[in-house]
């Protein structure tokens, strides 16, 4: 149903000052940042540690937003409520009663939005699928993304991230997800949780929002997980040792300027086989994650194949690039322990000259940083790397050939000792920008 800025009004409650016939406007999503596009949705003026959403409201009037919710009153048409972030959970809560999607909702250590665009894309052919806005997976971001789903939505597919204990359980409380995935339990935010067991009780808050006939999708390889899974009414497993969907024969295939990884899938159905425009074995771990929710929500085994083939890849995530004859695999949009160790084997796995590797800090590590950090330099040791560089802080203990002071520095020592043939790895938790390193080399 057709949803009025009037419905916005009395489902959120609060003072509304403005004049009458605004209320029969129709609501068409919202806005919280001036710069964007404004015009028809609705302003949410959020105050964060370095902005204050209703110094900018003003501007986002001027640019078509029709109505601004606010807790102090200004001169423009505006809802004034207490809390303006709970003022966008309550607004997501009302188009979701209202327009009621089955909700599929991702969380993991990594591994989340790969997954996320993947399940998109293989239910985009059966329904209308909308997803998380880029990555937009926390107590802002995922509310921002519902309340943008359009009205004839029929899936909604978010990521839930966090770093720090109850966030996903508040994610998941108020989006109550159909399907929960779990891809993984790593080191990831290792400081902010509390270590490992702490991850892992932070991952399993999904679960205590999913509905009570929900299905949990979890990883079969992964110990935690399948902890977590244990007890849980109704659900279905993804692996490469062991699951109900299971993946197998992976190679590394190259057709022409692209690379894939080539392997099969094994269900009730039998054997199929199937490229991925990806590389590595955690990308195929997040492939059956995908199949695993499109197989419960109707899409044919038989299709599976073709349709993971035609998958374009996400930016910044073991994206392959060239440059002057260079492989450069861009895994920079983040980094933990675990991700870097899988983007390491993959690096190992191809055919190269050379094998480079310029590595950032991975933050948030808390008391184990160093550890992690020293781990991951003998990993790369240890996986035959002829040439690791580093930045940042924390990326001196991994104890690479150089350290750098800079993205500029480490592009130039880059451009002067890469050759055609080798091949270069570039990582790094999201902190450290290691995608500016590219952009000075001139990186497509």
């Amino acid at each position: 149903m057709g949803i009025t800025l009037g419905d916005v009004v009395n489902g959120l409650g609060g003072t509304y000052l403005g004049p009458c016939p605004l209320l029969d406007l129709p609501y068409k999503g919202v806005c919280i940042d001036s710069r964007l596009e404004c015009k028809g949705r609705v302003f949410v003026a959020l105050k964060g540690n370095r902005f204050d959403g209703h110094a900018f409201a003003v501007e986002a009037w001027r640019k078509g937003s029709p109505l601004a919710v606010v807790k102090r009153e200004l001169a423009l048409p505006c809802l004034v409520v207490p809390n303006t972030l709970e003022a966008l959970h309550k607004l997501a809560s009302l188009l979701l009663n209202a327009w009621g999607p089955k909700v599929v909702a991702i969380t993991g250590s990594s591994g989340k939005t790969t997954t996320k665009e993947l399940i998109a894309h293989l239910l985009g052919g059966m329904y209308r699928v909308h997803k998380t806005i880029k990555n937009y997976n926390n107590l802002v971001g995922l509310p921002y993304t519902v309340a943008n789903m359009p009205e004839e939505t029929q899936v909604l597919v978010l990521e839930m991230g966090t770093n720090a204990p109850g966030e996903i359980y508040q994610l998941s409380s108020l989006v109550k997800p159909h399907v929960g995935v779990l891809t993984n339990v790593g080191r990831a935010h290792l400081g902010p949780l509390g270590g490992t067991e702490g991850v892992k009780k932070a991952k399993g808050e999904l679960l205590k929002g999913l509905r009570e006939d929900g299905l949990l999708v979890y990883n079969a390889d992964d110990p935690f997980s399948r902890e977590l899974a244990l007890g849980f009414p109704r659900t279905f497993s993804f692996g490469l040792e062991g699951g109900d969907v299971r993946g197998g024969d992976m190679r590394v295939l190259q057709r022409g300027e692209r690379w894939y990884t080539s392997f099969s899938i094994t269900g009730p159905w039998g054997k199929l086989d199937t490229l991925l425009p990806l590389l590595g074995t955690h990308h195929v771990l997040n492939a059956l994650a995908a199949v695993a929710v499109a197989l419960q929500l109707g899409v044919r085994p038989q299709d599976m194949p073709h349709l993971l083939s035609c998958f374009q890849g996400v930016h910044g995530r073991m994206e392959i690039k060239r440059w002057r004859g260079v492989l450069i695999l861009d895994d920079t949009y983040n980094a933990n322990p675990d991700s870097t160790w899988w983007a390491l084997k993959t690096l190992a796995s191809l055919p190269a000259r050379r094998r480079l590797v310029l590595m950032g800090s991975m933050l948030e590590l808390g008391r184990e940083s160093a550890y992690w950090h020293r781990w991951v330099g003998e990993q790369a040791r240890l996986l035959g790397v002829d040439w690791l560089g580093t930045l940042g802080d924390e990326a001196r203990e991994i104890g690479g050939v150089c350290h750098f002071a800079d993205h500029q520095e480490a592009a130039r020592t880059l451009s002067s000792i890469l050759r055609e043939g080798d091949a270069l790895l570039v990582k790094g938790s999201r902190g450290l920008q290691m995608e500016r390193v590219l952009e000075a080399l001139g990186v497509d």
